[in-house]
This record gives C-alpha cells, sequence and structure tokens, in this order.
C-alpha cells in the first residue's frame, strides 16, 4: 500500500503569501506558493516554514486542500533583513523541530530554498535523517560580481552555498546556466544537480487582449506601453531602464512622446518600516525619473496583486527585464504566457528562457542603449509586435505550466523517498 507523501518546504524569508513588490517578496514567494498548490493538486502534503515576521500575521495559513503555510518565531516578530537572518536560523530549526514532535507529523523529505533555508535544511536532514533538496533561486558570488561593494549578503554566504552542494541529496537548479554557474564560479563538480524550470499559473496568466486589457485598466489604446515588475533592487536594473527611456527621448522623440512606461516595484504595505537600502534605491530611482523632465512617461508604482499584474502585462506591447543578474525570471515566463513579448538582459537564467527574437530580444545587462536599441526596434514593427505576442504565449503555455513543472519535482522527491508502508 502507498503512503501519502509528505514534503517540508523552507522558505525562510519568503512567505508566499505576503505582498509581492518588496525587498523580500518576489519570485521565490511566487515559486514556493506555486508549486506548493500544484503538488497539492498531485495528491502530496505541503507544509511551507516561513518566519513569523508580523504580530498581525496568522501562524498558520491554508494554501491548498493539502498545502499550508507555518510561521515560526525565530527573533522578533516583525521584518529583519534576510542578509541578517543568521543568528535567527538556531531558533528557526528548533522551532520545526518543535512543530513536528508535537503535532506528530513525520517528513519524508525537505525541500529548501535560499541559503539560510539550506543552512536550515541540512540540520534537519542530519538530525531527522530524511532527505534533502535544494533550490537556490540566486547565488551569492554572482550577485557579488553583479553588484560590487553594494552587495550586502554576510561573508559567511558563500561556505554555506558550497556547503549545501556538497550536502543535499539533490539540487533543483532553474535553468541550464545556473547549473553551469555553480560549477564554474563555485569550482564544483556536481553530480547531484537535475534542471527544473519554473513554472507559470497558466490559468491566472492566460493569453489576453491587449484592447480588452486597456479598456479594463482605462488605459489609451495608442500609446505604447511598456512594463517593469520587480523587487526595489539594484540589480533588478530598474535605473538602466529609466536610462533607456533617456537615450529613446534622444534617439526617436516622436516614440517618446507615445510611450507610458509602468514600473511595479517596492512594497505595497502602507506604513511597513521600510529596509534601509530600499529607501535609498527608491531615492536613486525617484531622481532618475524626475531628470526626464516634466514630459516623463514613466509611472512608479507599488507592487501589484498577480491577478491585476496580469492585466498590467496584457495592456502592454513588452515588459522589461534589465536584470544584472537573474537565476531565471520568472516575471519573463508570466508575461510571455499572458502573450507579452519580453526584452531582457541577456544573463543567467533569463537567457534561457527568453528565446531572442522569437519571444522578444536580449539585450546586453546594464546597457541602456542596447535597451533603448531592442525597445525601438520592436515597437516600431507591428507585424513583428504581433508575431512575438502569439509565439510567446505558444512557448510558455508548452513549457511552462505548473502542474508540468510539479510532476518533474515529484518524479524526483520518489527516487528519494520509499513510498512503501
Amino acid at each position: 500500500m502507498k503512503k501519502e507523501l509528505r514534503i517540508a518546504m523552507i522558505s525562510e524569508h519568503g512567505d508566499p503569501i505576503s505582498p509581492l513588490g518588496g525587498q523580500q517578496s518576489g519570485g521565490q514567494n511566487v515559486y514556493v506558493y506555486e508549486l506548493a498548490r500544484a503538488l497539492s493538486a498531485l495528491g502530496i502534503k505541503v507544509d511551507v516554514f516561513t518566519r513569523w515576521d508580523n504580530r498581525k500575521s496568522s501562524p498558520t495559513v491554508r494554501l491548498a486542500k493539502r498545502a499550508k503555510v507555518i510561521r515560526l518565531k525565530a527573533g522578533p516578530r516583525h521584518f529583519v533583513s534576510k542578509d541578517n537572518f543568521g543568528p535567527l536560523m538556531p531558533e528557526f530549526v528548533e522551532k520545526f523541530l518543535e512543530y513536528s514532535r508535537e503535532n506528530k507529523v513525520k517528513y519524508d523529505l525537505v525541500h529548501t530554498h535560499y541559503y539560510y533555508s539550506g543552512w536550515a535544511g541540512l540540520r534537519i536532514k542530519s538530525i531527522l535523517k530524511i532527505p534533502m533538496f535544494a533550490t537556490f533561486h540566486s547565488l551569492g558570488l554572482l550577485k557579488k560580481q553583479a553588484l560590487g561593494e553594494r552587495d550586502t549578503s554576510p561573508t559567511e554566504r558563500t561556505k554555506i552555498e558550497k556547503e549545501i552542494m556538497e550536502q543535499s541529496d539533490l539540487i533543483i537548479s532553474t535553468s541550464p546556466q545556473e547549473m553551469a554557474d555553480m560549477e564554474k564560479v563555485y569550482g564544483e563538480r556536481l553530480k547531484n544537480v537535475v534542471v527544473i524550470p519554473p513554472g507559470v499559473n497558466l490559468r491566472r496568466f492566460l493569453p489576453l487582449n491587449k484592447k480588452t486589457a486597456r479598456k479594463r485598466l482605462g488605459l489609451s489604446q495608442d500609446k505604447k506601453i511598456i512594463l517593469f515588475a520587480g523587487k526595489m533592487e539594484k540589480r533588478k536594473g530598474s535605473l538602466t531602464l529609466v536610462d533607456a527611456v533617456a537615450k529613446i527621448k534622444e534617439a526617436k522623440p516622436e516614440l517618446y512622446d507615445n510611450l507610458q512606461v509602468f514600473m511595479f516595484t517596492g512594497d505595497p504595505r502602507i506604513g511597513r518600516k521600510k529596509e534601509k537600502k530600499e529607501s535609498q534605491m527608491r531615492h536613486e530611482l525617484k531622481a532618475a525619473i524626475e531628470k526626464l523632465g516634466k514630459d516623463s512617461p514613466v509611472k512608479l508604482m507599488p507592487g501589484v496583486p498577480q491577478d491585476k499584474l496580469h492585466v498590467y502585462y496584457g495592456a502592454a506591447d513588452a515588459v522589461i527585464m534589465p536584470s544584472y543578474y537573474e537565476p531565471f525570471g520568472m516575471v519573463a515566463i508570466e508575461a510571455m504566457a499572458t502573450g507579452t513579448p519580453v526584452i531582457a538582459s541577456r544573463v543567467g537564467g533569463l537567457k534561457w528562457a527568453v528565446k531572442d527574437g522569437e519571444c522578444g530580444f536580449l539585450a546586453t545587462a546594464k546597457s541602456s542603449d542596447d535597451f533603448a536599441a531592442k525597445i525601438i526596434k520592436l515597437l516600431s514593427d507591428e507585424k513583428r509586435l504581433d508575431k512575438m505576442s502569439r509565439y510567446s504565449s505558444e512557448y510558455a503555455i508548452a513549457n511552462f505550466g505548473w502542474s508540468l513543472i510539479a510532476e518533474k519535482v515529484l518524479k524526483q522527491y520518489k527516487k528519494f523517498i520509499n513510498t512503501k508502508e
């Protein structure tokens, strides 16, 4: 008789139901949320453990029939930067074990997300004698290469990531590029890695008619609209986009005059204590936008729920992802599933997810000149725009549905779990 599998996921800073747009609410949160729900639909019990960072939030929230979020008290119940989680993680592990013991829950496998979660997972693996999977979502050395002195990751990050690479039963890499980076940059010859990309919720991000989407949002049918959606972080490249808009103003003033740029970035929660680096980034971004002058087409907006973001994707002519470093880039496949071409940096997983010349264009990271040229090229050719729109949705639907991705993940789980009673 086969038993019902139970998986523990650890996403220490990435609460899967936190509002998107903040420093600690992005692709990882969406990935964990969607994977847990998709596994639930396949009959798997999933408990997602995250740090309890808000006194007003509930300790347990159900995500799906067999999936729930469990918030563990580790340190103060208020915002703490994920870079400062080190001292909190021993208590996190202690509370995890306490929950498992008091509720008489036995897990078949622990799947961790991000490096401090991986640190916790290695200890849980050792104590409970269960397999451990790891998904990094970003790699410290690559982030440091991209940001230089602005990277605030703790010095212990690289050491922890190497331990996770060496001691995990399996690493789920989100792209071939990430797997190659682990071996090249970290000097690890890894045999315990499999590439499974993130997915996209095809019930939410379905193809949208552009005219219909604009009508719903009250937007002009005649304007050329581009969109940016990402965390308020330097590495997301928002400043590159604003500079590219300035280059369009010089090179193609008639396009600039007919352009609207929506930038969804920053935590949407009113009154929330902002992290210092988010405030600094917001100041830089606002200053760059003001330099464009009173006729600036750029509208800075906080992060929005995915159902509303979907309508903005549908209303846009293109979604721009000028990231300095991106392990995969879930925004890209969300936009493509909606039928919106993407112009993205030729970095990390983006150069694998976005088919250059078919789903949009790849541009040189940090090069506002190249991004401006690619935006002009795409927006100046309606036939190309329509063709890319159709192909983008077909490509995303065929390759990135969460049910398909969850089946691939479950297949890997079962290789390490005894599925008999």
